[in-house]
């Protein structure tokens, strides 16, 4: 179903950052679009002070138009379970249901932040309380940033696990709720476009196939160093048939975000993207940008941008249609 631009969002109207909040620093952001409400659900961590500390919480709203946003519809926080903070919101469907993944937050002494898991049909009704994601191989490990594939009736699922060195896992199963069967870690090989890799810490995943082919979207930066958090695009090197084939991911480079004003310092932290081309012939990036990463914890003020490509190559940010 192609629509006209006009129809699915008026992109012209819009102007970054899209959405933002004066007193809360939003980031890893996630986005479902649903067809029958004709409208997006974003996901995001939200940093901002909470009974006297900044903590972060993992937040969605609504909207039709990018223009206004509903109140949150969901708001976690996991003081409830005793917890400092919730973050690093993805999502998938498989088979009709939706899996919203995040992460505990705030490396509590002798609780390391843990992975869990939420379901939705509808996006607004959600299951009860935090369901664990992988315990069998996380549990008393330090473990964030979650993000799912489904392929052939199986989940795989990539995390970030602290040892002596951040190292990204991989693990699958074919139902979350069920232990997870170990594929491999170390940093998958992220190979660019000249064969060599860049040598950047690679985090924030998210995933998406385009044409038949599997690609991946990371945040990568300098080791040690907040700067320069960017964005760069991958494309898996097989069709994904052997479950090793996710640790190698080639042919990568930088997108091309433009530099706005709100954007100066993180031009596109912990983006998110996503095959839009059937309603109106564009592939759409929402992204976290920033002029500073001094304030909420030293996260900076964040607020999200969009921007969006008709080749994965060419990005025009929101209000400009060339």
């Amino acid at each position: 179903m192609t629509l006209s631009p006009e129809t699915f969002l008026s992109f012209g109207q819009l102007s970054n950052p899209v959405l933002a909040y004066s007193n809360w620093s939003i980031k890893d952001c996630a986005c479902v679009y649903h067809e029958p409400a004709e409208s997006f659900y974003l996901f995001f961590s939200a940093f901002y002070e909470d009974d006297g500390m900044v903590r972060s919480h993992v937040v969605e709203v609504a909207t039709k138009d990018f223009l206004t946003f509903s109140e949150p519809i969901l708001h976690l926080d996991g003081k409830d379970e005793g917890w400092t903070g919730m973050c690093s919101p993805e999502i998938v469907k498989a088979e009709g249901v939706y899996y919203l993944t995040f992460n505990s937050w705030g490396d509590q002494a002798g609780r390391p932040n843990q992975l869990f898991y939420k379901t939705s049909t509808d996006l607004i009704h959600w299951s009860e309380g935090f369901q664990p994601l992988a315990a069998n191989l996380t549990q008393g490990n330090r473990a964030i940033d979650s993000s799912l594939i489904y392929e052939n009736g199986l989940f795989y699922l990539f995390w970030k696990e602290r040892t002596a060195e951040d190292r990204t896992r991989l693990a699958s199963s074919a139902a979350l709720s069920g232990d997870f069967a170990y594929i491999g870690d170390g940093y998958p090989q992220f190979l660019m476009q000249d064969g060599k890799d860049n040598g950047l810490i690679h985090e924030n995943f998210c995933f998406l196939k385009v044409d038949g082919q599997w690609r991946m979207i990371t945040t990568d930066y300098k080791k040690d160093s907040f700067a320069f958090h960017n964005s760069y695009l991958y494309t898996l090197k097989t069709a994904g048939e052997n479950p090793l084939d996710f640790l190698t991911w080639e042919s990568g480079y930088q997108l091309d975000v433009q530099q706005e004003s709100f954007n100066a310092d993180h031009r596109a932290n912990a983006a998110a993207l996503y095959d839009w081309r059937k309603y109106d012939g564009h592939f759409y990036l929402l992204y976290a940008g920033n002029t500073e990463n001094e304030s909420f914890a030293t996260r900076g003020h964040n607020r999200l941008g969009l921007s969006r490509s008709k080749d994965l190559l060419q990005w025009s940010p929101a209000g400009q249609t060339p």
